[in-house]
């Protein structure tokens, strides 16, 4: 009688087993979701940030284009703006959506693409993507190796993401100090 408990305990285990790195997936999708979800937000206060000072630099230096021109004001100027601009370029890409396949003739052409994945099934039908579901939830490891794929595929775009968000704010930060810097030395000099 224990020899034929024994396997159903060990086929639990296993079970439980797959639950749980179905978990941990489960749950790391959600922290680079969220993660995401920062650097987007990270990405529009910069953005929001640099428009502003564009917005509010040029009726504020029209009035005073004698003195600019005089100190050579014109020069930090340049720099920021052009800071500002290449901040602006760098965090639009970060907020850009990414491209996503166009799965519905990858898949019926025996692509082994997620079907949890709305950018591989958003131009299939109903019925084209029921069945594609169903055919892949019947592998058994399809599903997790679907899990995973979008797992990674998520952590990619992620670290995408946050490079140009340090590249963004190390530009926008070396050029406003930049910027700073060549306004005082200019004032100094001249006077």
């Amino acid at each position: 009688m224990e020899s034929n408990t024994e396997p159903v305990v060990k086929a639990k285990i296993k079970a439980k087993l797959g639950k749980d790195v179905l978990n941990i997936i489960r749950t790391t999708m959600r922290n680079s979701i969220e993660l995401t979800h920062i650097a987007d937000n990270k990405a529009n206060v910069l953005l929001s940030l640099n428009a502003l000072m564009l917005t509010f630099l040029v009726p504020l230096v029209i009035p005073y284009l004698d003195i600019i021109k005089e100190y050579k004001l014109w020069i930090p100027l340049l720099v920021l703006v052009g800071t500002c601009l290449v901040t602006i370029y760098i965090t639009v890409l970060v907020l850009k959506p990414s491209k996503f396949y166009v799965g519905s003739k990858e898949m019926k052409n025996g692509a082994n693409l997620s079907p949890f994945f709305f950018g591989n099934f958003y131009k299939m039908t109903k019925d084209e993507y029921t069945d594609y579901i169903k055919q892949e939830v019947a592998r058994g490891e399809s599903v997790r190796n679907h899990l995973a794929g979008d797992l990674h595929y998520l952590g990619v775009r992620l670290g995408h993401k946050m490079h140009l968000m340090r590249m963004a704010f190390h530009i926008f930060l070396t050029g406003l100090f930049i910027s700073i810097i060549l306004s005082v030395v200019l004032l100094l000099t001249h006077a």
